[in-house]
Formats: structure tokens, C-alpha cells, sequence
């Protein structure tokens, strides 16, 4: 279920699927009204996009530049036959 909102483009089609079958059973939304809110669907949907790009960003630590906070654990994974090693930094 959560694979079916990870497409902008299918959760539009969905809303448009919706205001069809509002419009069939006699809701009375004008072609103007629907295509408003298809709008703002795609605008929405494409500042969410936005926004939650950069809270991964923020939440994450890009490989090139590391940073570890004082006090982490690392453990030290040494070829075959040498002993690991945990180490404070």
C-alpha cells in the first residue's frame, strides 16, 4: 500500500478518479471547481516533495564529509586474524 503513494502522478489520477465519480453520482462540482483542485494536488504534492527532501538531508550524513558526535562507539573491523577494536571518539 505505501508503494501506491510514491508516485505524484498516480495519487493526481486517483483525485480525478474520485471527483469523476463525485460529478457521476450527482455532486455539483464545476469543470473549473475540478480542475482546481487537480491543481493544487500537483502543487501540494510538489512542495511536500520538496520539504521532505530536505529533512532527509538533514537527517542524514553524506559519505564524503563524515561527522561523528564526541562520545560515539565505533567498533574497527581489522582484516582476518587481528582482533576487532571498539574505540571511543
Amino acid at each position: 500500500m505505501s508503494k501506491l503513494f510514491d508516485d505524484p502522478a498516480l495519487i493526481v489520477g486517483l483525485i480525478r478518479s474520485a471527483l469523476i465519480l463525485a460529478v457521476s453520482f450527482g455532486a455539483a462540482i464545476t469543470q473549473a471547481q475540478q480542475d482546481s483542485l487537480l491543481m493544487f494536488t500537483g502543487a501540494f504534492l510538489a512542495v511536500l516533495s520538496l520539504v521532505l527532501t530536505q529533512v532527509t538531508r538533514l537527517s542524514t550524513t553524506p559519505t564524503a564529509n563524515p561527522v561523528l558526535t564526541a562520545g560515539t562507539t565505533v567498533e574497527v573491523v581489522t582484516p582476518a586474524g587481528e582482533p576487532n577494536r571498539l574505540k571511543v571518539v
